[in-house]
């Protein structure tokens, strides 16, 4: 019908059709008498088409940018460029890797939907376990019941503490440092069992005035209202730092390497990658290459 309708030609519709003009003259004869009228007139010229030809020509051309619209789609879920991806992440990446490679899929990717969830490693991996999420960037922790995970590491984040600016002057002692008032991650979090064992490997109790707090937003608040401490990544202080929020604390020699002693790298998390959907694909790529770009500029 619009082939017909564009070139009012039987011939020349036919070879566009890439059908003999017999077998165009008999489609249209079928769909008249299917349909119980006549869709166009023959002429000495060719062919015009009637009201009834009108409106199902138009109709047609409806159909074929919706069938255009449908194939268009179908591709970009399949190249990638379509679809939602959920990624998981502890603190660091949120600094710097991670707007990164959001940035990067938004260019390559407009109209991908991407999720961020962020959390604890060890929640993390429950969730990308029960198929909540695509892709972490989190600590692996190798037990028994994550099979089938692998595991590429990224980076040794190193942990400072901090507080307001003008809060904490001079060197701090772990004895100062444990009768101070804290905001810190719950226990069983990885960043609070690092702190937690920099005292007890000294044989001293880990600090009692502790407010336990995950939300970012409760931490520096109550760090700006209130004279207490946190242990936060260095790529997350380094973040505040620049906006005059929050600064280093300055700590006694030896205090801030016992810290960091034997926290472990965090990195890339993935399940089997060929159950992963094309656009989790595509932003997987884009994080391997960011993360790698990364590494070669610190």
């Amino acid at each position: 019908m619009v082939a017909l309708g564009d070139t009012s030609n039987l011939n020349r519709a036919a070879e566009g059709l890439g059908i003999s003009q017999p077998a165009a003259s008999k489609l249209l004869k079928e769909l008249e008498d299917g349909l119980g009228v006549t869709l166009f007139e023959r002429q000495a010229r060719g062919v015009v088409p009637t009201d009834y030809g009108e409106a199902l020509i138009r109709h047609a051309r409806r159909m074929l940018t919706s069938l255009d619209d449908a194939f268009a789609e179908v591709s970009a879920l399949r190249d990638g460029h379509r679809g939602q991806v959920a990624i998981g992440t502890i603190l660091s990446p949120c600094a710097d890797l991670l707007p990164a490679v959001i940035r990067r899929a938004r260019q390559a990717y407009p109209a991908l939907e991407i999720s961020v969830r962020t959390g604890s490693s060890r929640d993390l991996m429950a969730d990308l376990e029960a198929g909540e999420l695509d892709v972490l960037v989190a600590r692996f922790f190798a037990q028994s019941q994550h099979v089938g995970l692998r595991f590429e590491p990224l980076h040794n984040e190193r942990l400072c503490v901090c507080a307001r600016p003008g809060r904490a002057a001079g060197r701090w002692s772990l004895e100062r440092l444990r009768q101070a008032d804290w905001v810190l991650p719950p226990s069983g979090s990885v960043l609070r069992q690092e702190f937690d064992d920099l005292f007890r490997g000294v044989g001293l109790s880990p600090p009692g005035r502790v407010v336990n707090a995950e939300n970012l937003l409760m931490v520096t608040t109550l760090l700006e209202g209130c004279d207490m401490l946190t242990v936060l990544p260095r790529d997350v202080l380094a973040h505040y730092a620049r906006y005059g929020m929050l600064e280093p604390v300055a700590l006694e020699e030896g205090v801030e390497e016992a810290l960091n002693r034997k926290l472990m790298a965090y990195g890339i998390v993935t399940r089997d990658e060929t159950l992963l959907s094309p656009a989790a694909r595509a932003v997987l790529g884009l994080l391997r290459q960011t993360a790698g770009l990364s590494a070669r500029g610190s």
